[in-house]
């Protein structure tokens, strides 16, 4: 690695760090005016509000690593023809896709790291079922580490001993009792899905009924209309952004095989799985932005340029994966297709200036 293309890495990610920073503190204070406006009391809550948007920044700003590489990649650019370095080493014989090669290393590494976090750090964020505990499923409610979790409604128990993805619950035990305290019936499960409209699809189903006279039958699959609130559910079940890469791709694939509706949840998967190419897109775009040679070297119309093309691209995608589900195309070609398009744009419109 030559002095040349230390001292260009080096540029990238100073502002890839500056642009991070600042994107992170943006959404940080936004998410935290958000969270105030339900009320806190005191300054403990303040910094228990403070710490809960805290930690849903990683998240966040790893959804928003595209704009914020078209941004860093732009800043760093920009800087160097600021400093008319960058027309020194087009000068001196280094190609602007020397460059781009040079600017996609750090971007791709910390696409990786990306995924990294999606995989490992996420989901400890997002720990289920501990954060469905006491007060937060109301009285009737209790998790215990051993004997799983306990629900009651009326006469009715819920016992689940373990959510399997954060989201399938396996071993479930459901008893039905009268007002005298005389067991009615007992349905055991070994796993359930809930459903969108918060109604249990069973299966591996064993039902008793005790009264009025006892008998038993065993089903493949059964539904059972929850008692479970929308709040408790969500409490309950881990959003499936929040699932590690292998974990989602398994959801998707139990949903699939039960013929439930699983578009949603696979495309937030393959976009997640193409953000190096979406990255790469970006880098290549920001590249093809410093190759037009501009008559001002004002840094700020780059950055300009590139927000509007960071912010641009997240509409284009949020457009055609809303389409893409309006009308059941491909979730691969969806996820995939705007950061490609973008990737064969900008390739061209960095051969037509150079």
């Amino acid at each position: 690695m030559g002095v040349i293309h230390r001292y260009v890495i080096r540029n990238v990610f100073a502002a890839y760090w500056v642009t991070g920073l600042g994107m992170a503190a943006l959404f940080w204070v936004l998410d935290l005016l958000d969270r105030l406006e339900d009320g806190v009391g005191g300054v403990l809550g303040l910094l228990q509000v403070s710490l809960a948007a805290l930690m849903g920044l990683p998240e966040t700003v790893i959804d928003l690593l595209p704009v914020i590489t078209v941004l860093a990649t732009a800043l760093a650019m920009g800087r160097l023809q600021t400093l008319s370095e960058l027309s020194v080493m087009r000068v001196s014989g280094i190609s602007i896709w020397r460059l781009a090669g040079m600017a996609m290393g750090p971007g791709l590494l910390l696409a990786m790291v990306g995924l990294g976090v999606l995989q490992w750090a996420v989901p400890l964020i997002h720990q289920q079922p501990e954060r469905a505990v006491g007060a937060s499923l109301g009285e009737n409610g209790l998790w215990h580490p051993v004997h799983g979790l306990w629900m009651r409604q009326g006469g009715q128990f819920l016992n689940v001993d373990d959510l399997e993805l954060g989201r399938f619950p396996v071993g479930i035990n459901i008893f039905e009792y009268g007002e005298d305290g005389e067991l009615i019936s007992h349905t055991s499960a070994e796993r359930g899905l809930v459903a969108a409209d918060g109604e249990w699809i069973l299966t591996d189903v064993t039902r008793t009924q005790y009264l009025p006279e006892y008998q038993t039958s065993q089903l493949a699959e059964s539904r059972w209309d929850s008692f479970l609130t929308g709040r408790q559910l969500a409490l309950l079940l881990n959003p499936p952004a929040s699932l590690a890469l292998t974990d989602l791709w398994q959801y998707v694939s139990g949903l699939k095989e039960r013929s439930q509706p699983h578009a949603e949840f696979e495309l937030i998967l393959w976009e997640r799985l193409s953000l190096p190419l979406a990255c790469l897109a970006m880098i290549l775009a920001a590249m093809a932005t410093a190759a037009v040679p501009l008559k001002s070297r004002v840094i700020g119309v780059r950055i300009v340029g590139a927000l509007v093309l960071g912010l641009g691209f997240e509409l284009m995608t949020e457009l055609v994966a809303y389409l893409g589900l309006l009308l059941s195309w491909p979730i691969p070609w969806v996820a995939t297709g705007p950061p490609v398009l973008l990737s064969l744009l900008s390739v061209w419109l960095v051969a037509k200036a150079r």
